[in-house]
């Protein structure tokens, strides 16, 4: 009788065990910001874990900090295996003071390993000065 009691309590635990072995990884939230001259900006990221395929929700803040007359931009850099895919940037043209928030997301696809935001400040179309920062 005690050799089945003591068989079944190792089973259990060795059950217990492989199901958390094998458990999936759990979706996180991720906060990144970055500042250059004249712009800041910040990223926050939901439901998305280093090699999932989609990032579900994506929160995006600009601000416009100097008043030099340049228009502070932000986008997402999407990291895979192999390349990175740079989205389109999102500017802010209210003028100092100001900032502006969107929301997005990556659609599903390859395996996405790393994600960050670039914020810029731009003179018309002209790259002036940005800072880049991973999650």
């Amino acid at each position: 009788m005690r050799s089945k009691a003591k068989f079944s309590m190792i089973a259990a635990s060795a059950l217990l065990f492989v199901g958390m072995a094998t458990a999936p990884a759990q979706a996180a939230d991720y906060y990144t910001s970055c500042a250059t001259n004249g712009a800041s900006g910040s990223m926050l990221t939901s439901g998305w874990t280093t090699g999932g395929r989609s990032v579900p929700s994506i929160t995006l803040k600009l601000y416009d900090e100097l008043p030099d007359g340049h228009h502070p931009r932000i986008r997402v850099v999407a990291g895979y295996a192999d390349q990175y895919q740079y989205y389109a940037w999102r500017k802010n043209t209210d003028g100092y003071g100001t900032y502006k928030e969107w929301s997005t997301y990556i659609p599903s696809g390859p395996q996405i390993y790393s994600i960050s935001i670039q914020v810029a400040n731009f003179e018309g179309d002209t790259l002036l000065n940005y800072c880049t920062r991973w999650v």
